[in-house]
């Protein structure tokens, strides 16, 4: 399903709607993929959104754009990727937006100076981050911390590439707002270390 601007407004979701719409869609009821990317759409435009405020102007990319080939990304030959919830999806969203933008951005840049740092969003954080970090060096030290901690590098996502307060990632992963905060700072330590040492 490649979807447009002409896509029929989403309904509002509620919860465990998206769950369940994913289980459907597992055992493979034909409607339920499109309905659940129905229901999904104003999410995942508002979280495209989100990546793009980060990207410098030579990015000519816009919100439906990124929401199709993230789409792509997740779901090519029609498979539907092990997802938890609707947390889970947005977080797998979100990283198949930031490997997108890291892509485009490699072939833009490739076209003008190859060797050269462009300014995506990966590239932001990591200047908070730690001063020289690529945004491969950030793009490989938020997959360490994932296998080290998968919910510090969740909320480095939801916190940084789609711009969720600290009570909106504690709704999502079901934990306290002050959690969200003590981890972030947590993760956040980490990824500048190890940026450092990189």
């Amino acid at each position: 399903m490649r979807m447009g601007e002409n896509v029929i407004a989403p309904t509002a979701v509620q919860p465990g709607e998206v769950t369940q719409l994913l289980r459907l869609a597992e055992i493979g009821e034909p409607a339920a993929m499109d309905e659940l990317m129905r229901r999904m759409y104003g999410s995942l435009r508002r979280l495209a959104r989100a990546q793009l405020r980060h990207e410098r102007g030579d990015c000519t990319m816009n919100p439906t754009e990124l929401v199709n080939e993230a789409y792509l990304r997740l779901f090519h030959g029609g498979k539907l990727p092990d997802v938890a919830d609707r947390g889970h999806l947005i977080g797998l969203a979100a990283r198949a937006m930031r490997r997108v933008l890291i892509d485009s951005a490699r072939r833009r840049h490739a076209q003008k100076r190859p060797c050269a740092l462009d300014r995506t969003g990966i590239t932001q954080l990591a200047d908070n981050l730690a001063e020289q970090a690529s945004p491969d060096e950030l793009d490989d030290a938020l997959r360490q911390l994932e296998a080290l901690d998968p919910r510090q590098a969740k909320i480095v996502e939801m916190r940084f590439f789609v711009g969720l307060r600290e009570e909106e990632i504690g709704a999502v992963l079901e934990i306290s707002p002050r959690t969200v905060q003590r981890e972030w700072r947590i993760a956040r330590a980490w990824l500048r270390r190890e940026l450092s040492a990189a």
